[in-house]
């Protein structure tokens, strides 16, 4: 009887931690919410790991820079690239390496990253086996264009 008792004790805390931690597990609907921020960075990091190299991390606070430069490039109606990105935005960052990846589409986060790895250069940053962090801000306007800017340092 002690013995069935415990191994009723032992199932129920299994089963108590199971449904515990499938509760935590992101579903496919929190996958649909995600930002478009996230999704870029996601993206980034899954042609990466397609392509043997291990992932990048998001600098947060220079992500909020990044998103300022995709607002100006809305603002123009135009893609560019930032001009002195090591005395404003790499500013207190310590960095050896730089690239930059900007874009506009009408479509979706898997569209412009598939632009992206389709175009040498900009293929060239996301694979870059030097950077290790990268800063993703993204603007979507008011005509539906989202407007994407990565900055990758390592």
């Amino acid at each position: 009887m002690r013995r069935t008792r415990i191994a009723l004790s032992r199932i129920a805390l299994l089963v108590t931690f199971l449904l515990a931690f499938t509760a935590l597990a992101p579903s496919p609907a929190h996958a649909a919410t995600l930002t478009p921020r996230a999704r870029m960075y996601q993206a980034t990091n899954n042609s990466r790991l397609n392509n043997s190299l291990r992932k990048v991390d998001i600098h947060l606070t220079m992500s909020k820079l990044a998103r300022r430069h995709s607002i100006a490039m809305a603002n123009r109606g135009s893609i560019f690239h930032t001009s002195n990105p090591s005395s404003f935005y790499l500013k207190g960052v310590r960095w050896s390496t730089w690239g930059e990846n900007v874009g506009v589409t009408g479509g979706t986060v898997a569209g412009i990253q598939e632009a992206f790895m389709n175009s040498p250069a900009h293929r060239s940053n996301i694979l870059h086996r030097g950077f290790r962090r990268v800063a993703v801000g993204t603007f979507r306007d008011a005509n539906g264009y989202l407007w994407v800017t990565v900055f990758f340092y390592g």
